[in-house]
C-alpha cells in the first residue's frame, strides 16, 4: 500500500486494489517539513509525522474498502438467491439516464428534467474533480455526499437551492438502489437547511404600465401576455395557436410546470397584441419569441430584465444568508400580481385557480398572494362592514339622520291634530339624531 507525493500538491495520495481494482485517492493528509528527495530515504521529523499520519489514513481507507467489497458480495448473493437475478451497478455518468427511465406518477415537465440532469452533471464533475476513485453509484460513500454539499453552501447557494439538489439526489439514490446494487444512500440522513423565503413582489399599476412603455418591440408581447394572463415565462413564450380561442375568447393552455390546464378570458390588451402577429404556418403566436426561448432562454429572461431596469424598477433584495441577491421582481412577479390583483378584488379563489392551474388553494395563498400594505387595507375596508371600517367619529351612512333646525320642527308640530299625528310623529323621529338605543340596533343589523 504504497503512498505517493504529486508536484504542486501538498497533500499524501494513497494508491490500493479491492476486487482487481486499483485506487488512487487523496487521504486528505497534508505533507510537513522538508520533503526528501525519494520517499525510500527518511525526512525531518514534521515530514515522519506527517508521513505515518498517511499511512494510518490509507490503511484505515483500505479496511474500509475491503468490509464494503465483502458487504456489497453478500449482498449481491442474498438478492440473487431471492431473485434469482443479479445486481447490476450504475456508473455515475449514466445515472442521469436511468433516473429518466424511472417511472413516475406524472410525466416530468421539460424543465424539471433539465434542471435535474444540471444537478447529476454537476455532482459527477464534482466527483470526478474530487474522488476519482468513484466510478460507480456504489462508490459514493457518505463523505462524499457531505462533501459536494458542502461545497455548494460554501457557494452562497439559497437554503431553498441546496435543499431542491439534496432532496433530488437522495431520491435518485434511494429508487436506483436495487439497478445500482446500492447498499446505503449516502445521503440519507443528511437533515435539509432551514430555508430563508423571500417571496416575490407584486407590481404596481403605475410600475406595470413603465415596464411597457421601456420594453421594446420584442419583449412587448411577452410582456403583455404574462400581465394579462399570469401565465410562466415558458408559456408566453411557446403560447400556441391552437391554444387560442379569438371567437370565444379564451385561452386554454396546459401549464408546463404543473401539467394542469388553464382557463385564462382574453383580456383586450392581449387580444390586440395576438391580432398583430402574422399567422402564416407558425406554430406558436410569437414566433421569434418562441424560438428564442427555445434555443436561449437565458436571452429571454435578460431582454426582460432589462426592460425592468430601463423603468427604474429595484428587482433584486439582500438576503440575510448567502452571496447571492433574492430576485423579488421579475417576470413570475407578473404572476403574483395578477394574483394578488384578482383576490384583492373580490375574484372568488376558485376562479383564480382555473386562470392560474394551481391544484391547490394552499400553494396560491402562500405562494402569490402578496398585497402591498395599503391595498391590503383598502381591499379589507371595501370588502368589511362600515361598521367595522368607520372611524369612531363617523357614523355608518345607515344609522346617520339628519338634523333638521328646530324652526321646521315646531311648524310641523302646529299641523298636528288628531287624524295626522301618527304620521307626523313617524316624520319627526325620522329626522332626529339616532340614541344610543338606534346605534345598538343598527349594528346587530349589519
Amino acid at each position: 500500500m504504497p503512498l505517493e507525493l504529486r508536484d504542486n500538491s501538498k497533500w499524501w495520495y494513497g494508491r490500493f486494489q479491492v476486487n482487481n481494482r486499483r485506487f488512487c485517492v487523496p487521504l486528505g493528509v497534508e505533507v510537513r517539513g522538508n520533503v526528501p528527495p525519494s520517499l525510500k530515504q527518511e525526512g525531518d521529523v514534521a515530514f515522519e509525522r506527517s508521513r505515518a499520519k498517511a499511512q494510518s489514513e490509507l490503511e484505515h481507507l483500505v479496511a474500509e474498502a475491503h468490509s464494503k467489497a465483502v458487504a456489497e458480495r453478500h449482498l449481491e448473493k442474498l438478492y440473487e438467491i431471492k431473485t434469482g437475478e443479479s445486481i447490476g451497478s450504475v456508473s455515475l455518468d449514466k445515472m442521469a439516464d436511468a433516473w429518466d427511465n424511472l417511472p413516475n406518477k406524472r410525466n416530468r415537465s421539460p424543465r424539471y428534467i433539465e434542471l435535474a440532469h444540471s444537478v447529476f452533471a454537476h455532482f459527477v464533475k464534482f466527483l470526478a474533480d474530487n474522488y476519482s476513485s468513484a466510478k460507480t453509484m456504489t462508490d459514493v460513500t457518505p463523505k462524499m455526499a457531505r462533501a459536494f454539499l458542502d461545497a455548494e453552501q460554501a457557494k452562497g447557494v439559497s437554503g431553498r437551492t441546496w435543499n431542491s439538489k439534496l432532496i433530488l439526489l437522495r431520491s435518485a439514490f434511494r429508487r436506483l438502489s436495487r439497478e445500482a446494487g446500492i447498499a446505503s444512500n449516502p445521503f440519507s440522513g443528511i437533515p435539509t437547511r432551514e430555508e430563508e423565503t423571500i417571496h416575490r413582489v407584486p407590481f404596481s399599476q403605475e410600475e406595470l404600465q413603465m415596464i411597457l412603455n421601456a420594453a421594446d418591440d420584442f419583449i412587448r408581447p411577452t410582456i403583455v401576455t404574462g400581465i394579462c394572463t399570469a401565465m410562466r415565462l415558458g408559456d408566453c413564450c411557446l403560447l400556441k395557436w391552437s391554444d387560442v380561442d379569438m371567437n370565444q375568447g379564451f385561452i386554454v393552455v396546459k401549464s408546463s410546470k404543473t401539467g394542469e390546464t388553464a382557463e385564462i378570458p382574453l383580456f383586450p390588451m392581449l387580444r390586440a397584441e395576438i391580432e398583430k402577429q402574422p399567422r402564416e404556418d407558425n406554430k406558436y403566436v410569437f414566433a421569434e419569441q418562441a424560438k428564442m426561448f427555445q434555443t436561449n432562454r437565458y436571452g429571454i429572461s435578460k431582454r426582460t430584465h432589462q426592460a425592468m431596469k430601463d423603468a427604474g424598477i429595484q428587482t433584486h433584495a439582500e438576503r440575510q444568508n448567502g452571496t447571492k441577491k433574492a430576485s423579488v421582481k421579475d417576470f413570475h412577479s407578473l404572476r403574483t400580481t395578477w394574483i394578488t390583483l384578482a383576490l384583492s378584488a373580490g375574484v372568488p379563489m376558485e376562479l383564480v385557480r382555473r386562470v392560474t392551474g394551481h391544484a391547490t388553494v394552499d400553494v396560491v395563498l402562500k405562494h402569490y398572494f402578496r398585497p402591498g400594505r395599503e391595498d391590503f387595507r383598502k381591499a379589507l375596508q371595501t370588502a368589511m362592514p362600515k361598521v367595522i371600517t368607520s372611524s369612531q367619529n363617523q357614523l355608518p351612512l345607515a344609522t346617520q339622520k339628519q338634523q333638521v333646525p328646530l324652526g321646521e320642527i315646531r311648524k310641523i308640530m302646529e299641523e298636528l291634530n288628531g287624524k295626522n299625528w301618527k304620521k307626523i310623529r313617524a316624520d319627526v323621529l325620522a329626522m332626529l339624531p339616532a340614541t344610543d338605543a338606534d346605534l345598538s340596533k343598527s349594528v346587530v343589523r349589519n
